[in-house]
């Protein structure tokens, strides 16, 4: 199984790769800054996606709320231009919905993946 991985550089994405590789043998393709612009050519033949990157810190709140719906608009972007079922992990928060930047902003993201793997007819878990 090819499982495409964002925020693969940050704390928490940087974990998770370490236990897919000490626990499974699928190719976890890595995906930080760097990659982000490769992201519709690396979905192209992943079988699932763990989101993991997000924004919970800027210089404004507009650039939290707005900087986690950015990376989720640029994932469905890249999972509807597959055009084909994906299943895709979202790393979400227990912020999400209490109406600060960035609850607001990844409660937005979820509904925006949400909207993109209904589309495709994948599967869509919300880790809260």
């Amino acid at each position: 199984m090819k499982i495409v991985l964002t925020g693969a550089g940050g704390f928490l994405g940087w974990h998770t790769r370490l236990r897919l590789h000490a626990l499974t043998d699928h190719e976890v393709v890595p995906v930080g800054r760097a990659e982000w612009s490769e992201l519709s050519a690396l979905l192209s033949d992943a079988d699932a996606v763990i989101h993991i990157a997000g924004v919970n810190r800027a210089d404004t709140h507009d650039e939290v709320r707005d900087g986690n719906t950015a990376l989720a608009q640029d994932l469905a972007a890249a999972i509807t231009a597959a055009d084909r079922p994906l299943r895709v992990v979202y790393a979400n928060s227990t912020q999400a919905g209490n109406g600060t930047p960035y609850g607001v902003g990844k409660e937005a993201a979820a509904r925006v993946l949400g909207e993109a793997i209904a589309v495709v007819g994948g599967q869509f878990v919300d880790v809260v």
